[in-house]
Order: structure tokens, then C-alpha cells, then sequence
């Protein structure tokens, strides 16, 4: 039978939106939301396993989503909820049109790092905000990178910000948790060619060989690199031509990211 709610009081309500706002919450509980029928079709694709499903029939059918999901999966009435009135705009940051609402199992094992040879990996510290690493993983997926590696334990990829921003590329980009040194040590032990973003002794990355098995590490927009980097890479920069130094730190990553595969095509 499909559960439905009605009351923004209710105790799901209240669940989905303790899974919603703390990391603490989603490992507590081994889940995590994911908001989108785009986001929700990529990470069904991706493996990962469906707890529960919601939409509000008033604005959709289960028909209609079967349909846009468009996965092959039989939607399972234990799972599946409407969710009514003032309990829906509660859990739901897009109100209008056609939106679903799904809770999937967090992955229980993290995914191992093993570079392959030749590989562009994007390398990311620290960054502060959820919505820069959406649009750092957006910006991976659109180059095909091979990965990006987290260099940040605390660091929670499925934060609703992080999986909106990155339109559900969280899910189709290969993703590494780690401490920078476990990172640092697969770099050595792979012979992977490291460029930082120290403006120190930098080079312009159109005078960079990024052709060969590449990791390009980003940091924080306040703070850059960590000293823990120094000395370890290349320092190569982005030039620039206006008034200021600096970009934000997505916008960066994606230009040093499209350089290395144009420089790749070229090959």
C-alpha cells in the first residue's frame, strides 16, 4: 500500500529533513536524500540502492515518473509515498513542475583509488562550500575526468547542495575519500604527475605538459593549497588578463581541466 502525508508535523517529514541537514544524521542512519528526477535516474544508474520514493501526486504520477526515470526499475509500493500540501513544499526545494524525492542506502565501502596510466584526476582540499564541490564534480564530469579525489575525510559528498549543484555528477564521476597523505603516497607509488595552484614560482598552464597521467589539486578560495603541498607538485596558474588575481575556485578547476584535455586531443 503507498504511504501518504499530508501533515508537515508528520515523522517522516521530520526524518527526511534530519537526513537533509547534518553528515552526522545521513551516517547515522546509512542514508542520504537526493532531490531531482535527473539526480535520482543517475544514481539509480549508478548502483545505488533505493530505500524510499516520494512525489506529490497533485503535480505528477507514478506513471509519469516511471516514465522520465526511464531506468527499468518497478516501482515497489513499499516505498513509495505522496507526499501532500505543506509536508511536500517542507521537504522539497523545488515546489513546482515535476520533482520527485528519493532516499537511498549510502555507499558502505568507500571507492578505492587505483590510478590508471594516462589518467586526469582532479584533486580537492578542503573546499569550504558544498555548492563549489557540485560545481567541481559538474566540471569533471563534463571532462571526463577519470576521478576526483577528496583530500578531506570530513568532506560529505552527499550533502543536498553538493548533489544540486553537481546536477547528479556526484553520481557518474568515479569518487575517492582520503587524508592528503594517504593521497600523496598514490601519487608516488603511481608516478602521477602532480600540479598545484601555489601562485608562488607558478607556470601558465598553456606552457604545462598535462598530456600524461595528471592529478590538478585545488584548494580552498580563502585559504588556496595547504602547505602540506608544498614542494610536492608543479605550481601552474591560470593567466589572467583583468583587474584581479583570482577565480573562484570551480571556474578554475574547469580551465585547467579543459586545457589538460585539449592538450590530450592534440596528442
Amino acid at each position: 500500500m503507498i504511504k501518504s502525508i499530508t501533515s508537515a508535523q508528520n515523522q517522516w517529514v521530520k526524518d527526511v529533513l534530519a537526513l537533509q541537514e547534518k553528515a552526522k544524521n545521513r551516517r547515522a542512519a546509512g542514508m542520504f536524500t537526493v532531490e531531482g528526477i535527473n539526480e535520482i535516474r543517475l544514481a539509480i544508474k549508478s548502483g545505488l540502492v533505493v530505500k524510499q520514493l516520494a512525489i506529490n501526486p497533485d503535480k505528477m504520477s507514478w506513471q509519469e515518473l516511471k516514465r522520465l526515470l526511464n531506468v527499468g526499475i518497478e516501482l515497489d509500493p513499499t516505498w513509495m509515498i505522496e507526499v501532500l500540501n505543506s509536508a511536500w513544499s517542507k521537504v522539497v526545494v523545488r515546489e513546482s513542475g515535476q520533482n520527485a524525492l528519493a532516499i537511498f542506502e549510502l555507499p558502505k565501502e568507500p571507492n578505492e583509488w587505483k590510478p590508471k596510466s594516462g589518467g586526469l584526476y582532479l584533486l580537492v582540499e578542503s573546499v569550504e562550500k558544498p555548492g563549489n564541490l557540485g560545481a567541481l564534480l559538474r566540471s569533471a564530469d563534463a571532462t571526463a575526468a577519470d576521478g576526483v579525489v577528496i583530500c578531506d575525510e570530513r568532506i560529505d559528498a552527499y550533502h543536498p547542495q553538493v548533489i544540486r549543484n553537481s546536477v547528479g555528477t556526484v553520481f557518474t564521476v568515479p569518487l575517492f575519500v582520503m587524508s592528503v597523505q594517504r593521497a600523496w603516497e598514490i601519487i608516488q607509488s603511481n608516478e602521477i604527475n602532480l600540479f598545484t595552484t601555489f601562485m608562488e614560482n607558478s607556470s601558465s598552464v598553456w606552457d604545462s605538459d598535462l598530456s600524461k597521467t595528471t592529478a590538478i589539486l585545488v584548494g580552498t578560495e580563502s585559504q588556496g593549497v595547504s602547505d602540506f603541498w608544498r614542494d610536492k607538485g608543479l605550481n601552474i596558474n591560470v593567466p589572467m588578463f583583468g583587474k584581479v588575481d583570482s577565480l573562484n575556485v570551480s571556474v578554475a578547476a574547469s580551465l585547467l581541466l579543459y586545457e589538460a584535455k585539449r592538450q590530450r586531443a592534440k596528442k
